[in-house]
């Protein structure tokens, strides 16, 4: 009798990594070491790019497919729905603009609904696709809507140019969940990273990474 329940292998293990550095970025975000957070959102993109790939070449059940395709889903919600907005609050949105205080917070608020509900939307849409590719044993060329994965390099990025540049990112955060909650509802046809492509991401999320721990060391 096995003691606790769920499927285990190396197939999931950077998944549960995934959420692992989700937790820990959050809590620096919590503690106000926004770089630190913004460096383990960088690393949830990492673990989440090749838990695919491993998952797709190891030997795996039907059930442990599906499974893999839930835990992934409901680690992405954690990773780049909640944990984006925590950075938020970590970098200071809502901006609360003196003469309107109240109104300042409760914009923020909606901003933050809408962009967690357009990113469970996202995710939950791909989970239902996904299971019917999983029915025809056949594989996804096109993804519909922006991945919600994307926010792993989006976020780092405009966090890098903020640190080039020096401004600050509580002045266009609400406004670029808006535009990242548009995007995971749209119907963009965005092409599935596969070879290349996969090491071109790699590639920008080690430069942003090496910009943001190269600023964190001047300072």
């Amino acid at each position: 009798m096995k003691p606790i329940i769920g499927h285990y292998g190396k197939w999931v293990v950077l998944t549960y990594l995934n959420i692992v550095s989700a937790v820990i970025g959050i809590s620096m975000s919590l503690m106000g070491n926004l770089s630190a957070a913004i460096l383990f959102l960088l690393i949830c993109g990492l673990c989440d790019m090749f838990d695919g790939p491993i998952a797709r070449r190891a030997s795996r059940t039907t059930d442990q497919k599906s499974y893999g395709v839930q835990v992934d889903a409901l680690a992405d919600i954690i990773s780049f729905g909640v944990f984006p907005l925590v950075i938020g609050y970590g970098a200071g949105a809502p901006l609360i603009i003196s003469a309107f205080p109240n109104l300042s917070i409760i914009i923020s608020i909606i901003v933050a609904a809408i962009y967690i509900l357009a990113a469970q939307i996202r995710l939950a849409y791909f989970n239902v696709e996904e299971m019917k590719l999983l029915e025809e044993n056949t594989a996804r060329n096109f993804y519909q809507g922006m991945p919600v994965t994307f926010v792993a390099l989006l976020i780092p990025f405009i966090y890098a140019l903020s640190l080039i540049f020096e401004f600050s990112l509580r002045y266009i955060y609400n406004p670029l969940l808006l535009l990242l909650a548009i995007a995971f509802v749209s119907k963009l046809k965005i092409p599935k990273m596969r070879g290349n492509r996969l090491l071109v991401l790699l590639g920008i999320g080690i430069i942003i990474g090496i910009i943001v721990l190269i600023v964190i060391h001047i300072n």
